[in-house]
């Protein structure tokens, strides 16, 4: 059983530049190694993730950003399982730019995914709201 869950949450103001950056690399190193799926993004001051694999792993990994103190105002987007990953082809990777970039970076990953999801209505919704909140930055 595998588990899919999109969050969005805000940086703490103790985080500088090289701790964010420092927080992508050892995000898209622990993921890996885990085998989690999916991206994070970080723009003006909030982070942005999608993350997938084995359900307990998904879900401790997601507690475990839920106590994290480097983020706050955590709002879970959607949690969804299913017996086949939805972003398979896609190692962990994150993003941390301008809204521009990091927009259309976002939205490659997320439009390329959808040759993998069997179940399209869950990839339309996250791209619909990453769109949304994308928009709002």
């Amino acid at each position: 059983m595998f588990l899919t869950i999109s969050y969005v949450s805000s940086a703490s103001e103790k985080l500088t530049i090289e701790d964010i950056e420092m927080l992508m690399i050892d995000t898209k190193v622990n993921n890996n190694r885990n085998n989690i799926r999916g991206i994070l993004v970080y723009i003006d001051r909030n982070f942005f993730q999608i993350i997938e694999g084995e359900y307990h792993k998904t879900m401790s990994l997601f507690q475990s950003i839920q106590r994290d103190n480097r983020h706050y105002n955590i709002l879970k987007i959607l949690e969804t399982k299913s017996l086949h990953r939805k972003y398979k082809r896609f190692n962990s990777n994150y993003i941390t730019s301008c809204s521009e970039e990091a927009s259309y970076s976002l939205l490659k990953f997320l439009e390329i995914s959808n040759e993998d999801i069997p179940d399209l209505r869950l990839h339309d919704l996250i791209v619909d709201q990453s769109k949304a909140l994308l928009s709002m930055s």
